[in-house]
């Protein structure tokens, strides 16, 4: 296997993310700094190769850090870099000793790849362990090397203090960009995640939307039935969250009729009457007065409707929403006084979706049109509403009802 074929197949490994193109740059960039500052001390010192080697590391560093904002910090950048630092090394023990403490670098390219090549922990781990057993073999060898420069104490506590401080600084910067980097890649991440949940927040709405659709047009399809327009659930929706607005300023409902139980009564509405789909056309559609066998089926009504919002969107929707559903299928038909059907259910034992429900489809049922009646005018279909209070309906509800009489009959004239 080729040079060019081992690199090809090792790059893919060896390319790293932003983080290690950043921190890589900026090691390079330090390296470049810190060489040009030592060719004043190796010229200062009369150390005139050392001069030399450090003008081709400054060159080196130069390029490597150009290449790295450019490109990718590849094996062979580092590889190079590792070379440099180790001949540097050798250089200095050469010329001027141990004391100086060059060696400290050694040990810190054994850090860098794994912040360099974090997709890659083997080679990583290989290259730290190799850097610490050069590290460790020049600590061992260092006393062996007779100096060829004579350096005084105070120059040899500066160039100590130099490359032990400078050392140090390169460990705080590296945790520091580290540290800044993790911000970064967390306030992205958590950016990513928001987006992320926004589009799946608007696919929920779209299935609700499309959900609630489905429900009013099966409702409709339902009603159109029985009566001449399917514009029966749209009335009786609107009716239903006026009335609702309006009871809850009252005292026995402002803690019930809270602005998501208003919106799950408006949502749940349509499905009052979807139970009518049991019964046969020819008794919903029966001119005259249906037989006590015929009432009876007529009120299965409520209880196939409740079996029915249970077997279609449980599972499939908010419970709480389901069960508003079901109660309304099953009790708006219920009486205050406890003479509706099916359960016989009474006062406050009625649930309270259930007698707004009441009230709004008893009245759209006066003004419109069926096949059995003639519509009532607005002023007979409020007159019986009220009459009705205290028996069939809440009265509480019925006031209520009254007040917004204005905004129903403007709802109607707009209707029409």
């Amino acid at each position: 296997m080729n040079l060019e074929s081992l690199r090809n197949k090792m790059s893919p490994l060896m390319q790293s993310s932003l983080r290690s193109k950043i921190l890589a740059a900026f090691v390079a960039s330090f390296a470049f700094i810190y060489h040009f500052s030592f060719m004043w001390v190796f010229y200062s010192l009369g150390v005139i190769p050392m001069f030399y080697f450090n003008i081709g590391s400054v060159l080196l560093f130069t390029a490597v850090g150009g290449l790295v904002i450019s490109w990718q910090p590849l094996f062979w950048m580092y590889a190079l870099c590792f070379l440099e630092v180790v001949v540097h090394q050798i250089l200095a023990e050469y010329y001027i000793g141990a004391q100086t403490d060059f060696h400290f670098f050694i040990l810190l390219m054994g850090m860098v790849p794994f912040i360099v090549f974090p997709r890659n922990p083997k080679l990583s781990f290989l290259l730290g362990s190799v850097s610490c057993a050069i590290f460790v073999a020049m600590e061992i060898m260092a006393h062996a090397f007779t100096p060829v420069y004579e350096l005084d104490e105070k120059m040899i506590f500066i160039i100590r203090t130099i490359n032990v401080s400078v050392f140090a600084v390169v460990i705080l910067a590296l945790i520091t960009l580290f540290t800044l980097f993790i911000l970064f890649v967390e306030n992205a991440h958590v950016s990513e995640i928001h987006e992320q949940a926004q589009k799946i927040q608007s696919q929920n709405q779209k299935v609700i939307e499309m959900q609630n659709n489905t429900i009013i047009g099966m409702a409709n399809l339902v009603e159109n039935r029985d009566v001449d327009t399917g514009e029966h659930v749209k009335r009786t929706s609107f009716y239903v969250k006026m009335l609702a607005m309006e009871a809850r300023k009252t005292l026995e409902y402002q803690k019930v009729l809270t602005d998501r139980y208003i919106e799950l009564l408006v949502k749940a509405a349509p499905m009052h009457d979807i139970g009518k789909i049991v019964v046969p056309d020819a008794i919903l559609k029966k001119p005259g007065r249906l037989t006590l066998d015929e009432f009876l089926q007529i009120q299965r009504h409520t209880v196939e409707g409740a079996r029915i919002v249970h077997e279609v969107l449980d599972g499939n929707s908010d419970a709480e929403y389901v069960q508003m559903a079901s109660d309304i299928a099953l009790c708006h038909h219920e009486k205050w006084n406890g003479s509706g059907y099916p359960q016989q259910l009474s006062n406050v034992d009625i649930p309270v979706c259930a007698r707004i429900m009441a009230i709004a489809d008893v009245f759209d049922a006066l003004v419109s049109l069926r096949c059995y009646k003639e519509p009532f005018t607005c002023d007979e279909a409020f007159k019986t509403i009220q009459e009705a209070a205290g028996r069939h309906f809440d009265p509480v509800l019925v006031d209520c009802f009254l007040k917004i009489r204005p905004q129903i009959e403007d709802f109607l004239k707009q209707a029409v």
